[in-house]
Order: C-alpha cells, then structure tokens, then sequence
C-alpha cells in the first residue's frame, strides 16, 4: 500500500513538471525571421541598361521580340549606300552567309517565301493581302507606316537579291516592294457574295519609302541600334537625274544612257522591271577580260499577236501573248552604261511596242 503511493507521488509530479514548462505557443511567438539565403553572384539579375533594350520598331509580342544579340559578328560592316529612290545594304560577309539570315529575318517579320532560291540569291515573299475592316491590333508595319484606308484594298511583296560584289568578301542586298489595290466592279444590289463582283488588281506607285523601311529594319535585325541606322540614313545624298533616252535614225534603234558603272545600273534595272511587277526570265551579267555585259530576258505587260501556226498549216493560228524583250546591258566607259533592246532571236528590237517599253523603263531609271 505504503509503495502504491509513492509510485503515484511519483507519477503526479512528473505531469506537474512536463505541465509547468514553455508553452509551444509562447516559443513560436518569440521566434524570429532569419535572413534569406543570398543568390550566387552568377544568378543574380543583369541590371538591363540601353546595351540590352529592343529596337524600337520591334513590338513587345512580336516575332522578333527576342533578338537582342547582333546575328552579325560585325555590324560595323553593314553600309546602307543609295541613290535618291535606289538604296541598298553593303556588308563585309558572303552571300551565302547572309542568305540564310535574311530568310529568317522575312520569318521574323511574318512573311512567308514564294520563292526561295539560295543558288541564285534570290527570294521572293508571298503576296500580303490586307483586307478591309481589319482589327488594330492585327496591324502590319504598313498599315502603321499608312493610314488603314489606304491599305483596306491592297496587296504589297518584296523581292530580295543579294550579290557578291566582284571578287572582294562584301555583299549586296537589294530589296523591291511592289504593291497592288483593286477597285470593285459590277456589285450586284441583291448581292453580298463576293463572288458576284469583279474585281480589277491595278498595281499601285513605286513607293521606295517601303524599300527602305524594310532595309532600316534588316540592319536593326542585323544588330544595328536604331540611332545607327538613323545616322546612316541621314548621309544618303539625292543625285541629279541619271539617265537619257536615244534614238539612233541610222541604225533604227533606241536605247538609254546612264550616268552610272555598269554593275549598279544592271541592278537598278532590275529593281526597277521588279517595281513594273514584270517577270525577269533569266539574267546573266558576264565578265569578260576587258568589259562587262549583262543580258535579261524580261516579260513585259503590252500584249501581241504571233502567229503559231506550223510549217505545214494552212491557215494562220494567231494567238494573243505577252511581248518578250532582251535587254542588253553594256559599257559605253567607266562611268556610262548603255541598255539597248533586241528581240528573242537576237535582232535589233525597234518595233513600237518595243519603244514603249523601253520609255517606261527610262521614266523609272531618269
């Protein structure tokens, strides 16, 4: 009995002990907060300064939104060189090099290529249709460059060509915009098909402030500042008028003198056929040992009667075709370049339709 009740005493002050010690609550109440762990001096943050912001014409969703880091491992190479509606970029890389990032650089911007041809130097983005009634937020370029009316009907492509610049490592990039808009014809009244109109494509002005703005945009892409670009466009200077058209009575034939080398005027005609939405079917500028000649097939819009009957027909198969020209693309000196015209079998074209061709191309090379 006597041992049962020391084991109790025992027992009762060991709960009257566990009882009367800290409270859990007390202890968490009293605790404090104790630094946290620092970041390695390697993860931390990078303090974002102007080395490391957009260019300005690049939007916070867009495409290009990523590209911070120049893709050229020399920018000071890229030259923006032009003469008063013809400008072009001259960079200290191959053509091939620059091929694939000026693909990537129509990639960035939206567009897709209807023609893609590396051999050459040459590609060609898909027409961009811009209908009417479109959302602000779905805006183009163009249509921040242009109010949305006058971009409600149209379409706008750009071709590309870049060429080695003779036997040197630099390289040329041209770029040609040619824009189209349509004027709605026959809408019946009843109607809200629009198979029910008839639509008429007429091509639009040569607008040259495209061109540059797309080249401005490639040397941003390139890894030019926006202030760099700004100065290079601020020293382009306006040149005089460039070329004449002739007449040659004794050997019946016309042709245009330009007051430029032959290479740059054979690359401002093609410029200027592409702006004329005319298809170049093949081009090929030879250099021989003492001069450079240059002939392209072009496909012009004056359409005429040919006759395809053959050898054994008897009565003609007249048909109706678009007119095909050479033009020849010749060194008259250092500094004036002839272009002259001779028909698919070599003769001297002199016919009318061929002179009114030619005008046209001069109204665009003067």
């Amino acid at each position: 009995m006597r041992s049962s009740l020391v084991t109790l005493l025992f027992v009762s002050a060991i709960v009257l002990a566990a009882c009367g010690g800290p409270s859990a609550d007390l202890e968490y109440l009293d605790s404090r907060a104790k630094p946290n762990l620092e970041i390695p001096p390697d993860l931390t943050l990078v303090k974002v300064d102007s080395d490391f912001e957009l260019p300005a014409i690049f939007s916070a969703d867009g495409t290009g939104s990523g590209n911070k880091i120049p893709v050229l491992a020399s920018v000071e190479s890229i030259k923006l060189k032009g003469h008063s509606d013809f400008y072009w970029l001259s960079i200290d890389e191959s053509a091939e090099n620059l091929y694939q990032l000026v693909k990537e650089f129509w990639a960035s911007e939206g567009f897709t290529l209807a023609m893609d041809e590396p051999v050459i130097g040459i590609m060609k983005t898909h027409w961009v249709f811009n209908k009417e009634g479109g959302k602000d937020e779905d805006k183009s370029f163009l249509a921040k460059i242009f109010g949305s009316n006058e971009l409600a009907s149209s379409q706008d492509q750009f071709i590309t060509r870049i060429a080695r610049d003779g036997g040197t490592a630099t390289s040329q990039i041209y770029i040609s915009h040619r824009g189209t808009e349509y004027e709605p014809e026959g809408l019946l009244a009843t109607s809200k098909n629009d198979d029910d109109r008839r639509i008429d494509w007429k091509f639009r002005a040569s607008e040259p402030e495209l061109e540059v703005e797309m080249l401005s945009r490639l040397m941003l892409y390139l890894g030019l500042r926006q202030l760099e670009v700004d100065q290079q466009l601020a020293k382009i200077k306006l040149f005089a008028p460039r070329a004449s058209i002739h007449t040659d009575y004794a050997e019946d034939e016309t042709y245009i003198l330009v007051k430029d080398e032959i290479t740059r005027t054979w690359y401002r005609t093609l410029h200027q056929i592409e702006r004329l939405n005319l298809e170049v079917i093949s081009a090929d500028l030879s250099k021989r040992l003492t001069s450079i000649t240059g002939v392209m097939l072009v496909e012009t819009d004056i359409e005429i009667e040919v006759d395809t009957s053959g050898f054994f027909s008897f009565s003609p198969n007249i048909e109706i075709v678009k007119m095909q020209v050479k033009l020849v693309v010749s060194e008259e000196s250092h500094e004036i370049t002839r272009i002259s015209m001779e028909t698919t079998q070599g003769d001297t074209e002199n016919s009318a339709e061929g002179v009114e061709f030619l005008t046209l191309l001069y109204q665009y090379m003067k």
